[in-house]
């Protein structure tokens, strides 16, 4: 979705609409934002180990 907006963004500028435009942007940087969000959010989480914790001691 944001690439498409990306793409469209250029023929959004050109029909010189200010409130349609400024909604336009407004949306698209916001969905940058989320997946720059979710990009940190899954860098900082920690990888899931997965341990056995019943495991006998050898």
């Amino acid at each position: 979705m944001v690439a498409a907006m990306v793409v469209l963004t250029p023929t959004v500028i050109r029909t010189r609409s200010t409130p349609w435009t400024i909604g336009w942007s407004a949306i698209l940087l916001g969905s940058v934002a989320v997946l720059m969000l979710l990009v940190l959010v899954e860098h900082l989480t920690p990888a899931d180990r997965t341990e056995p914790h019943d495991a006998p001691d050898s």
